[in-house]
Parts: structure tokens; sequence; C-alpha cells
């Protein structure tokens, strides 16, 4: 307890002295009578006028005398301003000036150096000492620091108060531009509060400079507390012995403590965590595999890691398409592969997408047994009709047929599926068309997949089948030689893609398949064979960021001043704060760009300039003990009214319900505020029409069904009479859900367990003419056919299990759904061919509005892809999901207006019947 006194100090000691004034307190709250009490006695009006010949004043209780005296002790030593663990004066006596490392290695050990730099600025502030504040790293979307001064120790301490760190690298160089144009006339004292890493070895240089301006001195986190860095493996997801192919790099500077204990989990969809493996750490082995043993069926559902325990962008590695393993089917026989391995595509084929992919070989039927994801054809030319028609649909279903050509493709007349027509007969050096020498490889095009992947000059071809030039070959070459021809072909069959190349998979015909470009022409193609919507990218000099992390290391969506990455040298890009680390995209194609990617080997700070001050952050901070004070003295004086009340009316009814008043007054001055909000204003509700959502908890879900039906609102607006107020997230458990006409509910995993009280609050608002859109999101609902078992149906199955919900067919043509603003056949969304399903009789009193409609064509993703014409679909799709959603407000709103009869002439004429 000694100790504990010990360590506090008082800034104003003199207010103590009216402690002194506590006795006299003691004897004026002493006299002070009680409340007087009311005692109904008839007789005593016979001793109205008489006075008692001596008065003795009544005394108060010696306990609540000490009840009082002890608030009194707690205001007089609350304005004396105690303060635990006093930190010791400033050096020198000039202005101070803070150099905070924000970068994403900052992060990390962010708290520590925001108590540090609090506490340097509140002694600057009693020093009457000026303070500057300069940042290493500039805020996303700004290109320079943040430098401040000279300021106050208080605005310095708002100014501390709103900095956050940020998910890129440091920019000493700038940081030291910055000093060096706003020179001072007096010396200024320097603090660096150092996250510990010597980035891009250029502290050295800030540090001479800061010097040159007055002393410097740099704190350091310890050993155990520095900075860690997640790299992608060598072998990404790939197979290595002992870890079954999923790995990671976790990166540390070499002055760590041997044995660093270091824990990494391995994110899955939605959030959720799929596995979690410890390692430790040792300064000689960096960086340090992490393995993980997971089945097969996990690894395609993997999102990325997190090293626990850890903040920052550098403790997240995200994975992107072209880290995922895809199971590619290779038509080709083992056996002779294994007798001429050297002459066989496939053996090439293999030894190129084998470290990517999971590689099997065999025929066309066992392949599509084995439901690949992606198909290679090495110059196969003809196969029986019942094949073909099974491999056409399973290309239409979302597969990736990609096509090399040969002897036979040249030999065939009108080869079967293939993304444009073929000229008879090949193009060579001895053939009837030849060229004088081999062809090389023309730079890729800004609208190629594969822009941005570097073509080495000695790569030739000497042999190829022509495409027919009378045919429109407008977006379907993605690679063409030096004179022109095309090289790579490719076109949409339906959701799936076709893709030609027009030489051989082996050396026959050209030496491509020797070079680096071979690996990374099918590492981009399995990247794109996702088994489901494959579109042909667009346009795709840059990438558009789609998310992007914050310097906390959580996906948000993109602030402004973030810009396209460029396509060209994508791979090799450093983050910054034009481009901070996130997933970037175009076209169906996305790239996921890391710290971990480009960052150099991790450095400590090793030597400084002669006379930097070397320094540690505290354990103990300075406490300002003065609020903990005054709340406990509030506290005590809430007490004694309840206690005075009590006394004064006894226990009787109307006594307790004052010390019930006066206790809720007392907690809503002590409790946060935030316990006592409520999300939805029932008055602000009832004023205007709202859009409303089922939140999911997924953060990045909920903001697309935000932004969708902010859309959706926008075009209402624009189109029609209705005009929403605005849109709200809904939690069934906790908010009212009458006050919305309309419910959009995106179906999540994550809303598998709804409680008993939100179910009847759903049954209650369908009951009672609300319209609830349930959107699976994954086009698994058909109204023949196949009826995908996904796990946002099953979700969904599981959710309508416990409600009351009505007998349910696919929407009529001739429902109102399609006619009630617009003429619509089909509702489209993301996806175009999932089937709406509706209440088979809907009753006479909601005036034929279905209760519950069903769908799976994620309507809220293509919403909120129409404020860019970007997204998923295309452009036509994307005004149709639009179209839909007005319709879908309209039947909501005005039921089987539309179905009247005198009507039909009107929609007749439109329709041209």
């Amino acid at each position: 307890m000694s100790g504990f006194f010990s360590q506090i100090v008082f800034l104003q000691p003199m207010i103590l002295a009216a402690l002194l004034g506590l006795p006299l307190l003691w004897y004026l709250l002493r006299i002070t009578p009680p409340p007087a009490q009311k005692i109904f006695f008839p007789a005593a009006r016979l001793l109205v006028g008489l006075t008692s010949d001596e008065n003795t004043p009544s005394r108060t209780p010696w306990w609540i005398l000490l009840l009082r005296m002890l608030i009194a002790a707690l205001v007089i030593i609350a304005l004396a301003q105690p303060v635990k663990n006093m930190a010791q004066g400033i050096e020198g006596s000039g202005a101070v000036r803070l150099v905070i490392d924000n970068s994403w290695a900052g992060a990390q050990n962010w708290q520590q150096q925001m108590d540090m730099a609090e506490e340097l600025a509140t002694q600057a502030e009693r020093e009457g000492r000026d303070v500057y504040v300069l940042t290493t790293t500039p805020r996303i979307g700004l290109d320079d620091p943040d430098y401040i001064g000279a300021v106050t120790g208080k605005d310095a301490l708002s100014f501390l108060r709103g900095l956050s760190p940020q998910p890129v690298p440091a920019d000493y160089a700038a940081a030291a531009r910055l000093v060096r144009e706003r020179p001072s006339g007096t010396a200024i004292y320097s603090v660096w509060l150092s996250h510990g890493l010597d980035e891009g070895g250029k502290m050295g240089n800030l540090a001479r400079v800061l010097q040159n301006q007055g002393a410097l001195k740099v704190v350091l986190p310890a050993p155990e507390h520095m900075p860690l860095l997640l790299r992608p493996a060598k072998v990404n997801l790939g197979k290595d012995k002992g870890d079954n192919g999923v790995s990671v790099m976790v990166d540390a500077p070499s002055n760590i403590p041997p044995s660093l204990p270091v824990s990494v989990q391995v994110n899955g969809e939605n959030g959720s965590v799929i596995d979690i493996q410890s390692a430790s750490l040792s300064p000689g082995n960096l960086p340090q595999r992490v393995g993980f043993d997971l089945v097969e069926q996990l690894k395609s559902t993997i999102t990325g890691f997190k090293v626990n325990a850890r903040s920052g962008a550098g403790a997240v590695l995200l994975l992107d398409e072209r880290y995922h393993h895809r199971h590619v089917g290779i038509v080709a026989s083992a056996e002779d592969m294994e007798a001429a391995p050297l002459a066989e595509a496939s053996y090439y084929l293999k030894r190129a997408l084998e470290p990517y992919a999971d590689i099997t070989l065999g025929s066309i039927p066992e392949l599509l047994d084995k439901n690949v994801s992606m198909m290679i054809l090495p110059d196969v030319a003809a196969m029986p009709s019942d094949t073909l028609n099974r491999l056409e649909q399973w290309v239409k279903n979302g597969g990736l047929l990609l096509r090399f050509s040969g002897p036979n493709t040249a030999k065939t007349k009108d080869p079967f599926l293939m993304p444009v027509s073929l000229r008879s007969g090949g193009r060579s050096l001895s053939g009837a068309l030849t060229w004088e020498e081999p062809q090389k490889i023309e730079p890729f095009k800004e609208d190629s997949p594969f822009y941005g992947l570097d073509v080495a000059d000695d790569i030739t071809v000497t042999q190829q089948v022509l495409a027919d030039p009378a045919q429109d070959l407008e977006g379907k070459v993605w690679a063409q030689l030096k004179d022109g021809t095309p090289l790579i072909t490719a076109a949409p069959l339906d959701r799936g893609l076709i893709v030609l190349v027009h030489t051989t998979a082996s050396p026959e015909w050209s030496n491509l398949a020797l070079s680096g470009l071979y690996v990374n022409i099918l590492k981009r193609l399995q990247a794109m064979a996702k088994g489901s919507s494959v579109e042909v990218p667009e346009k795709q000099n840059s990438l558009d960021p789609v998310v992007v992390m914050d310097g906390n290391g959580r996906l948000i969506p993109p602030p402004p001043g973030v810009q396209p990455l460029p396509a060209s040298g994508a791979e090799k890009a450093v983050p910054d704060s034009r481009h901070p680390p996130g997933i970037y995209g175009h076209g169906g194609f996305q790239y996921a760009l890391n710290l971990g990617n480009a960052l150099p080997r991790l450095r400590d700070v090793g030597s400084l300039p002669l006379g930097v001050e070397r320094g540690a952050y505290d354990s103990d901070y300075e406490v300002d003990l003065m609020p903990p004070l005054l709340l406990g003295a509030l506290v005590l004086l809430m007490l004694d009214w309840v206690v005075m009340i009590a006394l004064g009316g006894g226990f009787r009814m109307a006594g307790l319900r004052k010390a019930v008043m006066v206790l809720a007054v007392a907690g809503g001055l002590v409790m946060p505020t935030q316990v006592f909000a409520k999300d939805l204003d029932p008055v602000k509700y009832t004023q205007g029409l709202y859009l409303a959502y089922i939140k999911t908890g997924d953060s990045a879900l909920d903001s697309v069904f935000q932004s969708g039906l902010e859309q959706l609102s926008k075009a209402l607006a624009r189109r029609t009479s209705v005009e929403p107020a605005g849109v709200v997230g809904l939690d069934p458990e906790e908010d009212t859900l009458a006050f919305f006409p309309l419910i959009y509910w995106g179906v999540s995993p994550e809303q598998s367990k709804i409680s008993g009280k939100a179910i009847q609050n759903i049954q209650y608002y369908l009951d009672h003419g609300g319209t609830i859109l349930f959107d699976t999101r994954d086009d698994s609902m058909h109204a023949a056919g196949r009826n995908d078992d996904t796990i946002n149906a099953q979700t969904l199955r599981h959710i309508t299990a416990f409600l009351n919900v009505p007998p349910l067919i696919p929407v009529p043509k001739d429902h109102v759904l399609g006619r009630s603003f617009y003429l619509l056949d089909k509702f489209p969304g993301r996806y175009e061919d999932g089937q709406i399903w509706v209440e088979q009789n809907s009753t006479g009193g909601r005036d034929g509005v279905s209760s519950v409609l069903i769908g799976s064509n994620d309507w809220a993703s293509a919403w909120d892809a129409y404020g860019d014409h970007s997204g998923y679909s295309s452009r036509r799709q994307n005004e149709m999901a639009m179209r839909f959603g007005i319709n879908l407000v309209m039947y909501a709103l005005t039921g089987n207006y539309k179905a009247d009869q005198v009507h039909i002439p009107y929609i007749l004429e439109r329709l041209g019947e």
C-alpha cells in the first residue's frame, strides 16, 4: 500500500489545504437537524402557542457525517490533480517534436506508442513547451506524412487521438523532406516513438535530419514485441510433404529472442477459422514456414492467414485465385507419358502446373466424373458424340476448356468446341502458308487477361493453325504474333469459357513450352477456372480496388484517394498510400496485394548516428486519478440522497419510488450512453419509406446489401413516384420489423442459428402484412432440373423450418411481379438462371402480395454494381436486375393493382400482341 501512495504526485498540492476545513464541516453537519416527521395527534392543538424553556438541537447520525466528509475529501483530493507514475520532465527547455512510426509495423505496438506520446504531450503542456508532431507514413489517399506544429500540448493530444496506423510502409524520405522544408529558429528536442524496424534502410538519414535541429531520442519496443510479417510460401497451397500443401511463411527481424512463440490461423469464407497452428521462431531460421494439415475440400475455401495476437496489415495475408489449387484435368494417358515423356504434350503441361494445381490425367469421361474445374485438351480433334455432349454441357455449367493445336487439329475440318473458326491446314516454315523465319510473340494488349506478363524475345513459333479472318474476332484474341495472326483466342459458352492456343503444348511447333511465359499463362488460366460464372475480362490496363485493408488489418471499402493498381507489373508492386493492401480486380480477374509479397527482408534498428539516445517503452504510464475520484464522489453523493429519502419517507412506496428515481439518474450519469441507445427510432420510420435488410454479422456482406439497396433507392426516386428515405439494417431479435413493407434477406451461413425470439418476431411480421425476399445468393434455386444443395440453401431451409411458410410455386409467367412497373419475363441479378418462388395462393387481405419470396440470383450485388456499371455481370444484366428491384418494391406497395383487367389492352399494346 505504501508503494502505491509513493507513486502519486499532486499537480495542485495547495488545494489539499482545504482538507484542514473538514473538522469545521463536521461540526456544521453535526448540528444540522434531520427532516421533521409528521405525527397526526389531535390533542396537539392544545399545545399551540407554548414555548419551551430549552431548545436542544437533534444530532445527525455519525455514519451520515462520515459519508459526507468522505465525499468532501474525495472532491478536494481530485481538485488537487493527483497523478500516479508521474512522468519525468522532458529534456531541455525548448519545443518538443514527437515522431510517430505509424506504418504497418507500428500497428503491432500502437497502444504503447500512443500511451507514451500522450504522456509526453501532457508533460509538455505542464512545462509550457510547444509541441510538433511528425508521422512517418502518409494516410491512405495522401502523398505526404502529417506534420503539425508548433501547437500546445492539449492541441497535440487532440491530434494524437485522431491518429491510426496505416497499412503501408513508412516513407522516411518524405518525412525528412518535410523537416528540412520547415526549419526551426531554435533547437527542438525530438522523441522518435519507433516500431523497431529500419524500413528501407533509411532510418539513419531521417535521424540525422532530426539531429540537425536538436537532440534526438529513439524509443524502441522490447525484442519479444517486434513486428511480424506474413509472406506467401514458395509453394503456395502446394503439396509439400508433411503439411498437406497448405503453408505460409512468418518473417521477423533478427533481434527477436530465441524460440519466440507464434500462432497462425487459416481463415475461411465468411470470417470462419479453419485451423490454427503454433510454431517457435528462431533468429537463425527466418522466414519460417508454418504448415497446416487440411483435407482437400477445405483448401478451396481458404481466404487468407492471420497471426494471432498481432494487429496490422502485416499480420494478414490475403489469397486470391492464383493461390488456390484448382483441380485440373489433362486429357492424356499416363502410360504414354511414362514411355516417351519429352514427346508428350501432357508432360510439359503437368510440369508447368504441378506446383500450382492438382493434376489428373485421364480420358474426357474420367475427368468429367472427377468434377475438374479446368480441362486441357492437347491436340484432341475427335471424340464420340455422347462424350462431346457431356463436355459441352460441362463448359456451359462453368468449366474452362483449354485446347492446344497440333497435327490432328490442323487436319480436322470444323473442329468441335472452338472459340473461333479455323482455316483448314496449318501454317509453318515449310507449308503452303509459310513464314520466311519463325514468328515472335507480340506484347499482350491491355484487353488481354495476360496483360502485364513479360514476353521474352527468344520465344518463337514455327507452326500454328490459323483463325478464319472472315469472322468477327473482336474481343476474342488474347495473344497474337508479330505478324498479327492470333496465337491465343477465347470465347464464352454460357457460363463457361473455351480457350484455344493455336500452337502445340509441346516444343513441336514452338519453344513456348520451354519458357517461363508458358507457366505464367497456365497460372492465369487456372486462376480463372472457378467452376462457376466465368466471364471474358474486359479492358484490363488496371485493376480496380475491390476492398482494401486499414491499418489494423481489417477489410474496408476503398476510401477516397485509392487508385487502381496498374496491371503491368502488379505482381511486383509494393503497397503505398495510393495502393494499400487489399483485393484488386477487373473483368473477373482478382489480385491480392499483400505487404508480404513485396517487402524486403525485415531489419531491426541497428546502429544509429552518434549522439542519438536510445530508450524503451515503459510498462507503467502516467495515470490521471482525478476522473475516478470525482466519479467515486458522485456515486457516494447519490447514495447520500437515497439515504436521506429513505429517512424522510420511511419505507413507504413513495419513498422507494424516489430512491429508485435517484438511482436511475445516477446510473444514467455513470453508465455509458450506448447502453440506452436504440438503433430504431419509431417516429422516424413512420414518417417515410425505408428499404430494409437483415444484417448477417459479416461487415463486408452487410456493406454490399446497404450499398445495393441505396442504389435501388436512387433508381426508385429517379424513375417512379416512390422516394425512399433511406436504408436500414435490421436485427430480427432486437428490432421492430413492422415499419418496413419489404425486407431483403441475403442468406449467409452465419445466420444458421436464429433465436426463438427472432423467429417469433419474423413470424409476426409475415402474419401481419410484411414481405420478405430470401436470397441465397448462389444460383441454387431452379424450377426444374437440378436443385443445388449449397450451404446457403441449407441455411435457408433451417430458417424457414421454424416459420409458418405457405406452399410456394415458381413464379407464373402472368404473375403481377413481372408487370408491376416494367414488363419482365426474367428476374436476373448477379445470376440470371435462378428461379423465384412465390406463394401459391396469396390471401385476399394482402392484395395478392406474397409474404415470402425465395430466389438465389444475388440481387443486392447486382444493384450494388449498377452504381458504376461494374461487378459480376454485364451492364444489361445489371439494368435488368435494377428493373426487377423496382418491380419488387412496387409489387410490395401496390399489390395486385396491375392485375386488373383494365390494364390488359395497354399491356398487350406494349408487348406488340
